[in-house]
């Protein structure tokens, strides 16, 4: 019996604790921190297609495509290791809409991803790329390698201007922040851009310089602070 009531004693001052701790006077304020990164490596996600009136040359031109992108890279001073290949897909070939289309014969493809470490080099990859028109560049992306660094940087940025903020709407009517009573992580975001169009002009006339785009960073936070 008197453990029971030594339990419900306990339970009472937590519960009467918390009603506390959510009566104190308090500021909540919502802050967000954006930065900007170099990208210092990029892929390029392509697909390479074989299509011909037989299964049998669709994947003849898929080879003949596929050895002589790994010999234009090897030319251009690119090892094996900047390009990943995929598995090998085929199927009839149609055109026109789903109700009305018409055998064109077949195809054989595969995906592949190629990889640059110096962003220097990038328009030499991007013009072994254009030569064929058996290659389609399905999309590109910039990355950072110190992408993780960067996101926990734009997080703690973000805690410093709500501390901040709160610190001076606070001291605006004559009080002071305390301790955190609470914080929340709202979504962060991280995007890139790259301008396809100027990267083809150009790779195909080698003239002009293509910048990649910065990297943007940004995250967002809640934090609650005890008043004084």
């Amino acid at each position: 019996m008197k453990h029971k009531i030594l339990s419900t004693l306990i339970l009472l001052t937590s519960i009467v604790g918390a009603q506390d701790l959510d009566i104190r006077r308090h500021i909540e304020v919502d802050a967000t921190a954006k930065l900007l990164a170099d990208a210092d490596f990029a892929t390029w996600e392509i697909k390479i297609r074989g299509e011909a009136d037989s299964l049998a040359e669709a994947s003849k031109r898929l080879d003949e495509s596929s050895v002589r992108l790994k010999t234009s890279l090897s030319d251009a001073g690119f090892t094996g290791e900047i390009i990943r290949l995929s598995a090998i897909s085929s199927g009839r070939h149609y055109e026109g809409d789903r109700d009305d289309r018409i055998f064109k014969g077949f195809f054989a493809e595969r995906k592949a991803v190629v990889e640059l470490r110096d962003l220097s080099k990038r328009q030499s990859v991007e013009r072994v790329l254009l030569k064929d028109d058996r290659i389609e560049v399905s999309e590109i992306n910039a990355q950072s390698s110190k992408h993780d660094d960067l996101r926990k940087l734009a997080l703690i940025d973000a805690a410093k201007i709500a501390k901040t903020k709160a610190s001076e709407l606070a001291n605006a009517l004559g009080a002071e922040i305390g301790a955190v009573l609470s914080i929340r992580q709202g979504k962060a975001q991280y995007s890139w851009g790259y301008n396809m169009s100027n990267t083809i002009g150009a790779a195909d006339d080698g003239a002009g310089s293509t910048e990649l785009e910065k990297l943007s960073y940004s995250s967002t936070v809640t934090v609650k602070f005890e008043l004084k």
